[in-house]
């Protein structure tokens, strides 16, 4: 390989969406993602370097000093302004992959800074073109279906680890902004992890904002930013975690907590997430429904907690899952990757969902249903079996529930409802 390289900045997906605050913004350098790639020692000259976002958004104009330092081309889409086109920019950056793929046979190595999914696919087209492909996407939010068909894939650290320190509060929680520091100089931290005493707490930092002048105008304004809100909680309780009280998503958790005060959680047709007051009206923003203490048994609950966390299990309907487990069981290639599967699957049920097919392998693969050779190497570099005690589906989907069963046991303990748990487990 000459080391020829492509590197394509997928820029949402670096910001986790457009709703991130300036503080966030400010805090993403693509100077730490460069040189991380150039780290590879495969990666020796590169050739070409686009990077996809909405660049009339002003809060972007803080990265146009490394974009010009790094000779970064900045490719305008306009999709996302009216979110008329929510995929535009991944659609314009597989496009452009493909055409240089195509055109520009000296480019070898092909570099997608994104962990979505959805860049699965073109990972496998760049395949078949023999390109190398390497993903670049934060730890802990990366599709593992494109993490694993990449030859190779840089983890990186997510912004707010790289934050500059300011005072002796910010060097141990990373606490950054004006309203949080505030914040900290008015309420103790919550150190015991009994579930009241957060729910007391949480409800103690939601009145807090309301309380103080300058919050309260933004709340019947422009609403706070849910990013601004998970760094009162990182400070407010220690270790916060939503799943302490039963919920794993931190927007569920400020909907249950914000139903009883008098605020409430909204969400804009761009999915960017803020906390206002109930009679606040902000323009293009809808109130999200309270949650109730019932929802945190709900089926729906129930699902996202399989979802979060290890193992993650992403519930599949019984009628997909024996489908996928039919081939699986008569897969008789002993060689077959996680590429084969996918493109078996893909062939024999075209109309099946990417998004369906994918949560049921990653399923299955976390509850070591799978024979994987060679278990040194990295999984797109190993074979797939499925166990010869699975090649009945009946067996495979009683190994699914008993999965199931033992997440959701571990996660409530004596609080576990029974007729919930049977509910989920009687689509399977």
């Amino acid at each position: 390989m000459t080391g020829t390289v492509a590197i394509f900045y997928d820029i949402e997906n670096l910001l986790k969406g457009y709703g991130s605050s300036q503080n966030y913004i400010n805090s993403i350098s693509l100077k730490y993602v460069f040189n991380k790639i150039k780290s590879i020692e495969r990666v020796e000259f590169i050739a070409v370097q686009r990077a996809y976002a909405n660049w009339s958004d002003p809060r972007l104009s803080v990265m146009k000093g490394e974009i010009n330092e790094l000779g970064i081309d900045p490719i305008q889409i306009f999709g996302f302004s009216r979110n008329t086109h929510k995929n535009a920019a991944d659609i314009q950056l597989a496009v452009d992959a493909i055409d240089l793929a195509y055109l520009r046979n000296y480019i070898e190595i092909f570099v997608i800074v994104s962990g979505d999914g959805g860049f699965s696919a073109l990972a496998k087209k760049l395949h078949e073109y023999g390109k190398y492909v390497i993903g670049c996407a934060y730890f802990n939010a990366t599709n593992k279906i494109f993490e694993s068909v990449c030859d190779i894939f840089i983890g990186i650290e997510e912004p707010e680890e790289h934050e500059r320190e300011r005072g002796d509060l910010e060097k141990v929680l990373k606490i950054t902004n004006p309203k949080v520091i505030r914040l900290s100089e008015q309420i103790n931290r919550l150190t015991i992890k009994d579930k009241q005493q957060i729910i007391n707490q949480s409800k103690l930092i939601i009145n807090w904002f309301k309380k103080d002048s300058d919050s309260h105008r933004e709340l019947e304004t422009t609403g706070i930013h849910l990013s601004v809100v998970k760094e009162a909680f990182k400070y407010g309780i220690e270790d916060f975690n939503s799943s302490l009280i039963g919920l794993p998503k931190f927007v569920n958790f400020l909907q249950f907590i914000c139903s009883s005060t008098e605020m409430n959680v909204l969400r804009s047709d761009r999915n960017e997430t803020i906390i206002a007051l109930r009679n606040a009206q902000i323009k293009s923003f809808e109130a999200l429904p309270d949650i109730e203490s019932d929802y945190l048994h709900s089926i729906e609950n129930y699902q996202s907690i399989l979802a979060h966390g290890t193992p993650c299990l992403k519930m599949t309907s019984s009628q997909y899952l024996k489908q996928i487990l039919m081939i699986l069981s008569q897969q008789n290639n002993p060689e077959a990757s996680l590429d084969t599967l996918l493109d078996s699957i893909n062939h024999l049920y075209p109309d099946l969902e990417s998004e369906i097919i994918n949560s049921s392998l990653i399923t299955l693969m976390n509850i070591d249903l799978f024979e994987r050779q060679p278990l040194d190497k990295p999984l797109s570099e190993q074979t797939l079996k499925l166990k010869s005690e699975y090649l009945d589906p009946e067996l495979t989907l009683n190994k699914v529930k008993e999965a199931i069963s033992s997440k959701l046991s571990s996660f409530w303990g004596e609080h576990l409802n029974s007729d919930t748990l049977n509910a989920l487990l009687s689509d399977l």
